[in-house]
C-alpha cells in the first residue's frame, strides 16, 4: 500500500534581527548624593557670607569708635527742650577764650560795678573825639559784664550800621553773601552806594581788615556760617555745621567761626538746606546766638528750614529772606529780581534781598540803588528791618 506523502516540514523563520540598538541600562541618578553635595555648599556659602559681615562690621564699628576718640565727643542723644526754651546751662565758653573785644560775648559771671574801673584793659576805650560812625571793633568798649537777657548793649545793636530816616516809606535791605574769599569782589562791593548787608565767610584771609572797610563806608556786617547742605556733593568748606555732629561738636566749630572777626551784627546761613531742617541742631545754634546777644537771617535755602522759628522760640531776634538776587547769573533774571523786591516791598513794607558779590550783580546794583529813592523806597541794613518787623527787639 502506498504511503501517503507527509508535507515536507517548514522551517521556522528566523527571527528578525532588530536594527534598533539596545539602550543601556539607565544608571541610578543619585539624588540623594547630590542633595547633601548641595546643602554642603549652601552651608559652606551662608557661613563665608556671615564671616565677611561680622569683619564688616567690626571695621565699622572701629571706625566710628576711633572717630569718636579723636573728637573727643560725648555719645549722647540731645534732650528734648522744655515747652519754653531757656539756655543749658552747660553752655560755658573756654577759660582760655577772649572775652574782650570779641563779638558777641554776653556771658559773664561778675557784673562791673557802676563807676568802677574796668578788671582789665585790653581794649582801649573808645576815643571821646571820634564820631560814633567811625568806630571800629575794638574801639567800641567791652560787653563783659552785661547780663545775658540785657538787649542794652547786644552786638546786633551795637554794631548796627547808621539808617536812612524812611518815615512810613517801604524799606529794602540788601544782604551780599560769600563775601571775604574773592577780595577784590569783596572790596567792590564795599564801594556800592549804601548802606548795604556784608556777610562774610569766617574761612576767608584778612578778615579783619576787610571788615573794618566795610564798615567804615557805612556798611552793616553779618558772619556768612556754612552748614550742611541737602546734596552730598556739595562742599560748604571749612568748619561747616553737619547734621550728624553732637552738640560738643557743634559748640567747637561755632566758637571757632564767631571768633574769627568781630563787629558782625549776627550770623546768616551759608547753605544748610539740611542742617537748617534738624530741629535739634538749630536749637543749639540759636542757644549761642542767644547767649551772644547776635541776630539770626534765616538764608532760607530751603523750604523746610526751621531757622527763622527755632530763633523765635529762643528770642532770638531774627528776619527771613524775600528774594534771591541772583541764582541765576544772568542780566535778564537780576533784573527781573530786583523788580521783584520792590513789588515785595511795596506789598509788605520792607523786603530782604540776597546776591553775592558777581560782576552782573554788582554792576546791577550800582544802577539800580540810586534809582530806589525817585521810586520811594528807602536803602536800609539789615537790623533797621529787624527793628521794624521783630516786636521783642524794639526795647
Amino acid at each position: 500500500m502506498a504511503r501517503r506523502a507527509q508535507p515536507a516540514k517548514r522551517k521556522k523563520a528566523a527571527p528578525k534581527k532588530s536594527t534598533r540598538k539596545k539602550s543601556a541600562p539607565k544608571k541610578k541618578s543619585g539624588g540623594i548624593g547630590r542633595l547633601m553635595l548641595g546643602g554642603a555648599f549652601v552651608a559652606g556659602t551662608l557661613s563665608a557670607i556671615i564671616a565677611v559681615g561680622s569683619m564688616l562690621e567690626l571695621d565699622r564699628a572701629s571706625d566710628e569708635f576711633g572717630r569718636a576718640v579723636d573728637q573727643k565727643a560725648p555719645d549722647y542723644t540731645l534732650a528734648e527742650p522744655a515747652p519754653t526754651p531757656k539756655l543749658r546751662k552747660d553752655y560755658k565758653l573756654s577759660e582760655d577764650t577772649p572775652t574782650r573785644g570779641r563779638t558777641g560775648y554776653l556771658v559773664g559771671n561778675e557784673e562791673e560795678t557802676e563807676g568802677a574801673a574796668p578788671k582789665t584793659a585790653a581794649v582801649p576805650k573808645p576815643r571821646e573825639t571820634k564820631p560814633e560812625p567811625d568806630i571800629l571793633p575794638g574801639d567800641s568798649g567791652s560787653d563783659h559784664g552785661v547780663a545775658p537777657d540785657s538787649d542794652r548793649n547786644a552786638p546786633w545793636r551795637k554794631y548796627a550800621a547808621l539808617a536812612p530816616n524812611a518815615g512810613n516809606a517801604p524799606v529794602i535791605a540788601i544782604v551780599i553773601d560769600d563775601a571775604g574769599l574773592d577780595q577784590p569782589r569783596t572790596a567792590r562791593t564795599v564801594l556800592l552806594p549804601g548802606p548795604v548787608t556784608i556777610s562774610y565767610l569766617p574761612y576767608a584771609r584778612d578778615l579783619q581788615p576787610q571788615v573794618n572797610a566795610a564798615r567804615k563806608a557805612g556798611h552793616e556786617v553779618m558772619l556768612h556760617m556754612p552748614m550742611e547742605p541737602s546734596s552730598a556733593s556739595v562742599d560748604p568748606g571749612p568748619h561747616a555745621l553737619l547734621a550728624n555732629y553732637d552738640r560738643q561738636k557743634i559748640l567747637n566749630e561755632m566758637t571757632w567761626m564767631l571768633d574769627q572777626f568781630d563787629g558782625y551784627v549776627g550770623v546768616n546761613n551759608h547753605m544748610g538746606s539740611k542742617f537748617t531742617s534738624d530741629p535739634d541742631r538749630m536749637k543749639i545754634v540759636m542757644e549761642v546766638m542767644k547767649s551772644r546777644g547776635l541776630m539770626f537771617l534765616d538764608s532760607r535755602t530751603s523750604a523746610k528750614s526751621v531757622g527763622f522759628s527755632t530763633a523765635n522760640d529762643f528770642g532770638v531776634p531774627a528776619i527771613t529772606r524775600d528774594v534771591f538776587i541772583d541764582d541765576a547769573d544772568d542780566d535778564a533774571k537780576i533784573a527781573d529780581m530786583l523788580a521783584r523786591i520792590e513789588r515785595v516791598a511795596a506789598k509788605q513794607g520792607y523786603a530782604i534781598a540776597i546776591g553775592h558779590p558777581r560782576d552782573r550783580t554788582l554792576k546791577a546794583l550800582r544802577n539800580w540803588i540810586p534809582s530806589l529813592k525817585a521810586k520811594g523806597f528807602v536803602l536800609v541794613p539789615a537790623t533797621e528791618v529787624l527793628r521794624r518787623t521783630t516786636q521783642s527787639a524794639t526795647g
